[in-house]
């Protein structure tokens, strides 16, 4: 029984190994886009999360979220208020009169209540008197304490909207424009022939900037040529693609293969 039991095991771990092994069939479409999307959320989140625990150091606490914006008010009054969007921008500005009793429970708020209102203690106009030099050297203070946070949240929220514009919004606006002849790019018209169509994308592809999202794309697009196009019942002949040799600006760019 002994034995029997140790063979099953490891015949359990030798097929638990060999589905471990198996990827699948390696002609099948990969599904990067998903995993691509879900890293880039997980740190735009991340690194939004860095620039409010840095606010909150500063002395900010967190008050309102609404319609992607994130307001946070100053302990002292007189600070100014920040408020931050989804997008990683940040506004700085002057604090407006509140209601702000004293304490750090819910319960404070009994002292603005009849009959125990203290006004004093409840309103802040302190943001109301502060000058405007005094303010802007409080401004210039915070965009020094979140630079390096604030550069990168926007870094990843613009490597987020690249990963979307190559993994989906691309590869379908070049299917729009090669299978069914429809492109925003190209004023709305239809594109009727295949040599049109091939124009279009090959004009696509020529007049991406030099900068590296530029590249990226022209990459992506280079690599949908050469697999769908090229393979297609109307590939394009040699002189196209010199042609579209020709046209595109970068030095440094990978030119289309032509046969």
């Amino acid at each position: 029984m002994l034995f029997s039991s140790q063979v099953s095991s490891a015949l359990l771990l030798w097929v638990g190994l060999a589905l471990a092994e198996d990827t699948g069939d390696p002609e099948g479409p990969p599904t990067p886009s998903e995993t691509i999307t879900i890293y880039g959320e997980a740190r735009i989140a991340r690194q939004r999360g860095e620039m409010i625990r840095t606010l909150k150091h500063l002395g900010y606490r967190e008050t309102k979220r609404k319609n992607g914006r994130t307001t946070l008010r100053p302990r002292i009054p007189y600070r100014p208020t920040v408020v931050l969007d989804d997008d990683a921008w940040m506004q700085i500005k002057r604090s407006p009169i509140r209601i702000d009793p004293p304490g750090s429970t819910n319960w404070r708020y009994l002292w603005c209540l009849p009959p125990f209102t203290i006004t004093a203690a409840c309103i802040q106009v302190g943001g109301q008197v502060i000058g405007k030099r005094k303010l802007a050297h409080h401004k210039e203070d915070i965009v020094r304490a979140t630079r390096y946070e604030m550069k990168e949240w926007q870094q990843a929220v613009v490597a987020h909207a690249m990963d979307q514009r190559l993994n989906t919004e691309l590869p379908d606006l070049l299917d729009s424009i090669w299978h069914t002849g429809h492109s925003s790019d190209t004023d709305g018209a239809f594109l009727e022939t295949p040599a049109q169509r091939r124009e279009a994308i090959f004009n696509f592809w020529a007049n991406r900037s030099c900068v590296p999202e530029g590249t990226s794309v022209r990459e992506l697009v280079a690599t949908y040529i050469e697999r769908e196009i090229q393979t297609s019942q109307f590939p394009a002949p040699s002189e196209e693609l010199q042609n579209a040799n020709d046209a595109q600006r970068c030095d440094k760019a990978q030119p289309l293969h032509v046969p």
